[in-house]
């Protein structure tokens, strides 16, 4: 991966469950070209839900490489429907969870 948009995994169970944390920091350069505003709300800077999606994809991508020794490469094929429903903003941290319901290798 080029980009990783997770700062630290905080739980780790094979075969079954990750959890993933991502700081939403000034420091990072998309904060500076994305502000998105509506007539209710004043311009700010905002993580892209393409990354936050992102973010969850490489949480999930980890916990079955994990399972297979990262002999392959995992790549997510598909997101039917994502709604985020509130902005990640400098200051906020994201909390990915990713659950394995199914495992065949």
């Amino acid at each position: 991966m080029r980009w990783m948009w997770i700062d630290r995994i905080v739980e780790l169970k094979p075969r079954e469950r990750m959890v993933a944390i991502k700081h939403v920091s000034m420091a990072e350069e998309h904060l500076h070209d994305h502000f998105p505003s509506t007539p209710n709300r004043k311009a700010m800077p905002v993580m892209p839900m393409s990354l936050i999606v992102e973010g969850m994809a490489q949480t999930a991508g980890v916990l079955v490489g994990h399972a297979e020794g990262f002999k392959e490469k995992v790549v997510l094929a598909k997101v039917s429907k994502a709604q985020v429903t509130r902005d990640a903003t400098p200051g906020c941290t994201l909390r990915y969870t990713a659950t394995i319901e199914q495992f065949t290798p």
